[in-house]
């Protein structure tokens, strides 16, 4: 008698656990709120296990749970890499334009180093402005230092000043302030005056410009009107 109602009491239904449901669907909704919504999925779920594992078989979901928590996981992670990239960009961005400027200012010194040499061997003249990278070719090793670091696909991208063609280094009274080279648009003649600057600088901190003594520095636009252009 005992066996026949055993057999005919029905069987207690074991419940999912509601937080182990929770802790995936704010999981999966992490990847759409940045990792927010999978900061409490991690918890519910962690939580989830632990009522789970103390109910005695009264619920069930440990696989929800632990799925909710792996990809709560994933969904922070994705947060962090995302706050990472954001907060490196800009000095990664930084770092390109200063290296470019650094590569950029070299290549003048070069130039600019290369002119003196050819006035040294040419009666202090300056070669002529409409061929100036062929005569500098003696005094400069490598043809690359003709190309700006930021277009360098552009070909020539330096310009002498026209002022002083084929003029003494000797008749130039203000050698620190008169401009020598200095960066220019693509396509342009190979010398001539600040109308061959690009309409904005390539660098963050101006364009850079080489002077008859051989400096080179990143000059902003609004002191351009500060330097020698015609000496």
């Amino acid at each position: 008698m005992d066996n026949l109602q055993s057999q005919n009491k029905p069987s207690e239904v074991v419940k999912t656990s509601g937080l182990a449901i929770a802790s995936l669907i704010l999981g999966i909704l992490g990847f759409c709120t940045f990792g927010l919504a999978g900061i409490a999925g991690l918890i519910l779920g962690i939580v989830g296990l632990i009522v789970i594992s103390k109910s005695a078989g009264q619920l069930k979901g440990c696989g929800l749970a632990i799925a909710g928590i792996i990809v709560s996981a994933v969904s922070l992670i994705t947060l962090f890499i995302l706050l990472l990239m954001a907060i490196l960009m800009p000095a990664l961005t930084q770092a390109r334009h200063q290296a470019r400027a650094v590569a950029s200012m070299s290549n003048v010194k070069q130039l600019c180093l290369a002119t003196l040499l050819h006035c040294d061997d040419n009666e202090q003249r300056f070669p002529a402005c409409d061929n100036w990278p062929d005569a500098l070719k003696p005094f400069y090793r490598e043809p690359k230092i003709l190309s700006s670091p930021y277009v360098p696909d552009a070909g020539r991208s330096y310009a002498m000043n026209a002022e002083l063609n084929g003029r003494r280094i000797s008749d130039i009274s203000e050698r620190g302030q008169t401009v020598l080279l200095f960066e220019a648009r693509s396509g342009s003649p190979p010398a001539g005056g600040r109308e061959l600057l690009p309409e904005k600088p390539y660098g963050l901190k101006g364009y850079v410009i080489g002077f008859v003594d051989g400096h080179v520095e990143r000059v902003p636009p609004e002191r351009l009107d500060d330097l020698i252009w015609e000496p």
